[in-house]
């Protein structure tokens, strides 16, 4: 198992990712921030293009959509299904700035695949 926000983490989810269904169209590229954690404030770059992760990397992303930010404990419970991300956006606990649609909205189709369910129990799985 690896420490959630780790850079190991983020190989392993990259390794999960392989699995995901190309979903034509579907895509956005974000720069994530979560403080809090136990090794500080986490910054990582996510770019899903047609419904594939080509990129999941440390740092901020020099183009994105947009930018996400949330607690590391709002981050775990979201991970682990307890928390929807839409009604942590609502309640002010998921901070979206940019294109907020490529995220809450446009990612839909490939959240909503039955092999990003299994994606997400493996990452949850694998995840310290």
């Amino acid at each position: 198992m690896d420490s959630f926000l780790s850079d190991d983490w983020l190989g392993a989810v990259r390794a999960a990712a392989g699995g995901l269904p190309e979903v034509p169209g579907v895509g956005a590229a974000v720069s994530i921030e979560v403080p809090g954690g136990p090794a500080g404030t986490s910054r990582f770059g996510v770019v899903v293009t047609d419904g594939r992760l080509v990129e999941l990397s440390p740092g901020r992303l020099a183009e994105a959509d947009c930018r996400v930010s949330c607690s590391y404990g709002d981050a775990c419970d979201i991970l682990a299904g307890r928390l929807d991300p839409a009604v942590a956006y609502m309640q002010g606990r998921l901070k979206i700035d940019g294109a907020y649609e490529a995220v809450l909205f446009g990612l839909r189709p490939l959240l909503a695949a039955d092999a990003f369910g299994a994606f997400a129990a493996e990452v949850a799985a694998l995840t310290g």
